[in-house]
Order: structure tokens, then sequence, then C-alpha cells
């Protein structure tokens, strides 16, 4: 009796990957009426067809579809059964993909990065910058294994601890009007240029959000995703920035930062991962490592 098996699953994702039966036996290197075997035999099994065969190129059916995201969670729970297995046994390796936004202080993260890897010297780190919506789609995608973003999240699909809660900062110019001052109503920015981060980092929209209900919009000068460019702008006198306090303080001596008394503005720093997806030990290792520390 015919059964399913990884060997299927494969070549059907092979196809899938590579648009087209042909592409995807010659990177597996196996014959193409094998691979057609193969997916008719998955077929008639299912009783179902996986692709549309009335168009040029491959497309997906809606069973297809279901069939191909069960197939990738299948093959990548396969692909670390191994690692996983020597994990348990002491012998430790793989590596972690970590997303992470470029708005925050990575030198304690590295340090903890650092005492992790003396404790497991097989484990490796792949750090990927962007903003928190991204991090959350890449997450979905299974292209990381944690993200560290604004929380909350967007969706109901991750879990998530908070491990920094911080106070917003205004980040002026040491010859700006302002930077005198010990605190400022964020309704005095109304008039000033802001220099503000892309719209798929949240921080923007929590500063957006805020002067709106201070009864103004910003007026935005530029958008960047790289708190280094915003430095340069503001030692350039060409606007004011808001900026959680660890990375203000990283800032050079030409600019000086401002407490914002009303309203007070925070923002919380969390890991997050996906809810039902399967986690691999040495990812769980990491999360313990990580919590308790903070902890």
């Amino acid at each position: 009796m015919f059964q399913i098996d990884i060997k299927h699953m494969r070549y059907f994702a092979a196809i899938v990957k590579h648009g087209s039966m042909t592409e995807a036996s010659n990177q597996l290197y196996i014959s193409q009426p094998t691979i057609s075997k193969a997916i008719h035999d998955v077929e008639t099994e299912l009783g179902m067809q996986l692709f549309d065969r009335n168009r040029k190129k491959f497309v997906l059916t809606d069973a297809g579809k279901v069939f191909y995201d069960q197939c990738e969670e299948i093959l990548r729970r396969h692909s670390e059964l191994s690692n996983d297995l020597k994990n348990m046994v002491g012998m430790r390796q793989g590596q972690i993909k970590i997303g992470l936004p470029p708005i925050m202080d990575v030198g304690r993260l590295m340090g903890i990065v650092k005492d992790f890897h003396a404790m497991y010297p097989q484990i490796t780190f792949q750090l990927i910058e962007s903003g928190s919506g991204t991090i959350e789609t890449r997450l979905r995608q299974d292209e990381i294994d944690i993200g560290i973003t604004v929380l909350p999240t967007e969706g109901d699909d991750f879990d998530s601890f908070n491990f920094l809660t911080e106070s917003l900062k205004l980040v002026v110019h040491r010859d700006h009007p302002l930077a005198g001052e010990a605190s400022i109503d964020l309704k005095a920015l109304k008039d000033e240029h802001f220099v503000m981060f892309n719209e798929d980092f949240y921080l923007n929209e929590i500063i957006t959000s805020a002067c709106k209900n201070a009864g103004f919009t910003p007026k935005v000068i530029s958008k960047t995703a790289q708190w280094h460019f915003i430095e340069e702008m503001i030692n350039a006198e060409l606007g004011i920035c808001i900026l959680p306090d660890s990375v203000a303080a990283l800032l050079k001596s030409s600019s000086v930062t401002v407490d914002i008394h009303e309203p007070v503005l925070k923002w919380r720093l969390g890991v997050i991962w996906n809810r039902d997806r399967y986690m691999n030990f040495i990812t769980k290792e990491w999360m313990k490592f990580f919590q308790q520390y903070y902890e």
C-alpha cells in the first residue's frame, strides 16, 4: 500500500521552489519520470490535484497550498531531528537565527551571546537587523527562530516576554533652543522637524500616535532605518528625534536628551516566537538562558 513519506514531500517542495519538474529533478539528481510518478502517486493517494496543469507554469491548487505548508513544516522538523538528538545527549551544535531591531543597545545583547557561546562553543548566531513588522513576517515564514521587537505585537500568533521597558527621550542638537530644558510637553514639538524611522518600525507608530493625541501631526523631514543616520542629521541640525533612553545615551556629545513630561512615553522591548510552531532544542536553551539573564 502506497504511503506518502519524506521523499515524496521533498520532491513536491522542490518543484514548488524551482517552478518546474525539470529543474527540481536536476537539483535533486533524479530523473524527471521518477519525480513525475512520485507526484502522481501523492495526488492519487490524496484524491486531489496539487498543481493546476491548465497553466504554463506550475501553480498550486488550494489543496496544493495546504499540502505545501504541511510539507515545509515536516521537512524542517525532519532536518532538525539529527541535531536535536545530538544536542539532547550533549553534542550541542547548530545555529540560532535572531531578528532584532537596529534601534537597540546591542552591547548588552552581545554580552549575553558571549556568555552563551562560552557554554556552547559549537552553537553559532545569525543576527538579522530589520524593523518589527519584518521581524514578525520572518518569524511567520520560519526564516528566523526568534525575534526581538517592540511589544505588543501586531498578531496573536506569537508568545513573548518583556525584558526591557524604558522611557522615550527627546534628542536635539546642543545648540537647539530646547536643549537647556529639563523636560518638555510633547505639544511643544508641533513646529519642529522630526527625523523618524521607516513605517516598518513600531516606534514610528508610537511617536506618531502620541503626537496626534497631543493635537498635531509631526512634520517629518526624513525617514530612515538606521539610528546612526538619525544621529548625523541631528548633528547637522536638520531636525529633532525621539529615541529610547538606552539608544539616546549612545549618541555623540553634540546632541543632548530632554525628558518628555506630558505625556510620558514608554516602549517595551521583548522576545517573541511562534506560539504553535516547534522550537528546536538549542533555541529553547538560548531562551532559558536569555530569560534567566534578565530576571
